[in-house]
C-alpha cells in the first residue's frame, strides 16, 4: 500500500517499519556546511574538530510499528578516526563497536547528552545502538508520532486543545499557524480550530455563535449524540482561481468545540473529509496538548 507525501507528492510506502533520519546533531545546526567535514555518509566532523557517528535507533510503537531514528552520536576523535578507516571494508567494520553521548534532541524525550553505545549489527547497515534508554519498553504509538511534523506512511491521532484528538491522515504533514493546525498534502488541507464557551449555555447556542454569518442555504447536516453536537455543511468556493470543495464540521460540547474546515479539489475526497471529521473524539484533559 502506498500514500502521497505531502511534501512532494511522491508514493510512501506503507510498512510496519518508519524510517526516520535526523539531519545533523543539535550542536551543529546552523552551522554553515562550508565548515563541516563528511568523511563518510555516517560520521560527521564539527568546526572545532568534534566527531559524530550517525547511528540507528528503533523505537517500539505499541500497534507493532518501529520507528528507526537515523540519529547521532558523539564519539572521541580516536573512535572517528577508527570508524573512518575501516568503513569500506566490511570484515572490520563488522567488528565496530563504539561509545559516546546521545547528539540529538527527540521529542518527547529530552535525551542529549545521555551516555550510549553502538555496534554494527549488519555489514550493510550503520551501526544500531545497543545500549540506548529508548530500547528498553515499548512507548505509545500516537504521542511519539504526533511529535514528527513530516508526512507519515501511516495516521496518528493528534491531540488538540487538551481535550480533543483527531486523526491526521497519512502523508499529511502537520504544521501550527498561530492558534491554528493545519494538515496538508496535494490537493488537501484539514484546518482546526478549537474554541472555548464561556457563557455557560447551550451547545446549539455555542454552535449558533459560532456559525453566524454563514449562507443558511449550505447543506447542513446536525446530529446529537448525548451532550455532543456534530454539524457539518459543504460548500463550493473559488480559492487561487480553483473550484475548491469546501466542509465544514463543528464537534461540540459543553464549553467547548473542535471546528474543522477542509479544502479538497476533487469531488471523491467528499468522503475522506467525512472520515476526517468522524474521527473527532472527546477525551477530556487525560491526554497533553499537542498545540
Amino acid at each position: 500500500m502506498t500514500v502521497q507525501c505531502g511534501c512532494c507528492g511522491a508514493e510512501i510506502t506503507t510498512t510496519g517499519r518508519i524510517d526516520y533520519r535526523l539531519n545533523r546533531p543539535e550542536q551543529l545546526i546552523g552551522v554553515p556546511a562550508e565548515q563541516l567535514g563528511a568523511p563518510t555518509g555516517g560520521l560527521l566532523v564539527g568546526p572545532g574538530g568534534d566527531s559524530y557517528l550517525r547511528c540507528l535507533l528503533p523505537v517500539r510503537l505499541t500497534g507493532g510499528t518501529e520507528l528507526v531514528f537515523g540519529a547521532w552520536m558523539q564519539i572521541s576523535k580516536v573512535d572517528a578516526m577508527y570508524a573512518h578507516a575501516v568503513w569500506d571494508n566490511d570484515s572490520e567494520y563488522a567488528n565496530l563497536r563504539v561509545a559516546g553521548t546521545f547528539a540529538n534532541f527527540i521529542a518527547p524525550w529530552d535525551l542529549l547528552g545521555t551516555p550510549v553505545e553502538a555496534a554494527v549489527l549488519n555489514a550493510d547497515e550503520l551501526p544500531y545502538y545497543t545500549s540506548h534508554p529508548l530500547l528498553e519498553r515499548e512507548w505509545d504509538r500516537d504521542e511519539v508520532l504526533s511529535c514528527i511534523r513530516q508526512p507519515l506512511p501511516i495516521p496518528v491521532r493528534e491531540t488538540l486543545g487538551e481535550v480533543w484528538t483527531i486523526e491526521r491522515t497519512a502523508g499529511m504533514r502537520c504544521t501550527v499557524e498561530n492558534l491554528t493546525v493545519h494538515f496538508t498534502s496535494p490537493g488537501r488541507r484539514v484546518s482546526l480550530d478549537v474554541y472555548a464557551d464561556r457563557t455557560g449555555g447551550s451547545s446549539s447556542d455555542f454552535l449558533g455563535a459560532v456559525l453566524e454569518g454563514y449562507p443558511a442555504s449550505a447543506e447542513h447536516s446536525v446530529e446529537h449524540i448525548g451532550t455532543e453536537l456534530r454539524h457539518a455543511f459543504w460548500l463550493s468556493e473559488v480559492i487561487d482561481g480553483h473550484e475548491e470543495q469546501v466542509f465544514h464540521g463543528h464537534v461540540v460540547r459543553p464549553g467547548t468545540m473542535l471546528s474543522v474546515r477542509i479544502v479538497h479539489r476533487f469531488p471523491a475526497d467528499r468522503a475522506w473529509a467525512q472520515h476526517v471529521l468522524n474521527s473527532v473524539q472527546y477525551v477530556g484533559a487525560t491526554r497533553p496538548a499537542r498545540r
